[in-house]
């Protein structure tokens, strides 16, 4: 029981320290988000977003194939 609370009372005392906000690089504020505004921007961004789109479902299927040709080839060695 007097282990419990010992261990409550740390977890506590560790909540009054604000060592770890102190320790974030001061030099790091914000980011500012890179909004298009003219309208080639605005196309050049939709442009890229499509092309990793693309991407990804890619390599989603080459995923998918792997594990469809991975899997018959187990269950060719079953037999």
């Amino acid at each position: 029981m007097a282990g419990i609370f010992g261990v409550a009372l740390r977890g506590l005392g560790m909540l009054g320290k604000r060592s770890a906000r102190k320790k974030i690089s001061p030099t790091i504020k914000s980011v500012k988000p890179s909004v298009p505004k003219t309208k080639s921007e605005k196309l050049k961004s939709q442009l890229s977003i499509a092309k990793q789109k693309t991407k990804a479902s890619k390599a989603r299927l080459d995923n998918t194939i792997f594990r469809i040709n991975q899997q018959s080839k187990r269950l060719k060695g079953d037999k």
